[in-house]
Parts: structure tokens; C-alpha cells; sequence
């Protein structure tokens, strides 16, 4: 974690209890941002002992089934954190449009032939048709090239997903060491009250 983090910033405008431990930041250069402007626009995650604060641009779900992406400041406490799960997600809006220039091909074409209507116009129906086909076919190729993968974070009332891509590489696998140490422990209690190794996790930064 960047040593240019305040921490008493963090405890002060991100923590909801003054008490709570900062473990770790992903999406320093974001936190930084909003702690300096107020600003949150690509997605950062700030990591205490009591909760994961997730702000900026996230991916929200409340069944794991619709997801809506919109500006977030939601904190998810430790307790109710269930597991994390990378999520491939594609732009559905592209496959929208390609099904429907797909559909619009074969519809100019039998309008044209049912009704005769490309002759009291200027354009082609046959020629739009095929520019339709194109389109879709065009629309499709986006449509699978561009995939983004969530780093999705499950809570008992659905999951929240941060945009890898807005979160350095170093920074996001300390924050799941952190949160499959906190998923070990839970999952396997000792005989003694289990705790997060912040030393041992301290020296993989």
C-alpha cells in the first residue's frame, strides 16, 4: 500500500467507526482523488478490520441474476461477507443492437416483396438489408471482443462487483489474501478466537 495514504484521512472520511484498522486500499490512485477532490469515479475499495467500503463506479446485484453499474458508497461488514468470485461481464446493449439489425435484414427484404415499397423510394431494400446484416455482424464481433471481469464480493443481501481493470494488480490479490485469511478463519474456527495475520500479510506488499 502506497505510504502517501493518510490514514487518519481514512479513518476519518471513509470509516464509520474510528476505531477500525485500515489493512489495505485497491485503487490507491482513486482514493487519493476522492480524499483530495471528493471525487469517486472509477471503483476503489478500502479494507478495515470490520468492513470493506466499496465507492465509485460498482456493479450492484441483489440476486446475482440483474446488475445495474452506477455511482456506489456502500460498506459491506465482514460478517455479512459471504465469498468473492470473478465475473465476466459483456455489454448487453451491443447484443440488443446486433439482434436487432439482424431481424431488420429479413424484415426490409419481405416488406419489399409483400408491398412493393422499395419502388416509391429512393433507397435500396435489398442493399439496406444487406447494410443491416453487416451491422449485426458488426455489432456481435463488439459485442464479444469487449468483456470486462468483476471482482465480485457476495453478502448476504447480493454482491457487488469492482471493474478489475481499475485495480492495480498488486493492490487487488493483498485484498483477497486478506479476504480468503478472513474466510479461512471463519469457516475454520481454532480453538482460540481466530484472527486476520496482518504481520504475515503485511510483508507480501
Amino acid at each position: 500500500m502506497p505510504q502517501a495514504i493518510n490514514e487518519e484521512r481514512v479513518r476519518g472520511e471513509i470509516f464509520l467507526e474510528p476505531d477500525e484498522k485500515l489493512l489495505c486500499v485497491v485503487g490507491s490512485q482513486q482514493l487519493e482523488n476522492y480524499l483530495e477532490k471528493g471525487t469517486r469515479k472509477k471503483c476503489f475499495a478500502v479494507l478495515s478490520d470490520r468492513a470493506v467500503y466499496c465507492k465509485g463506479k460498482c456493479t450492484v446485484s441483489r440476486d446475482r441474476r440483474f446488475y445495474q453499474t452506477k455511482q456506489t458508497d456502500f460498506r459491506l461488514d465482514l460478517e455479512e461477507f459471504k465469498d468473492l468470485k470473478y465475473l465476466p461481464k459483456r455489454n448487453q446493449v451491443l447484443l440488443s443492437l446486433a439482434f436487432f439489425f439482424l431481424l431488420l435484414g429479413p424484415v426490409l427484404l419481405l416488406l419489399d416483396k409483400l408491398t412493393n415499397f422499395g419502388a416509391g423510394i429512393a433507397f435500396n431494400p435489398t442493399l439496406d438489408a444487406v447494410i443491416s446484416l453487416l451491422a449485426a455482424g458488426v455489432f456481435f464481433l463488439l459485442y464479444s471482443i469487449h468483456q470486462k471481469t468483476l471482482l465480485e464480493l457476495l453478502h448476504t443481501n447480493g454482491s457487488i462487483g469492482l471493474d478489475q481493470s481499475c485495480l492495480p494488480q498488486k493492490e487487488e490479490r493483498l485484498l483477497l489474501r486478506y479476504l480468503r485469511s478472513f474466510l479461512n478463519s471463519r469457516d475454520n474456527p481454532q480453538p482460540v478466537e481466530a484472527e486476520i495475520d496482518l504481520d504475515a500479510l503485511k510483508d507480501i506488499q
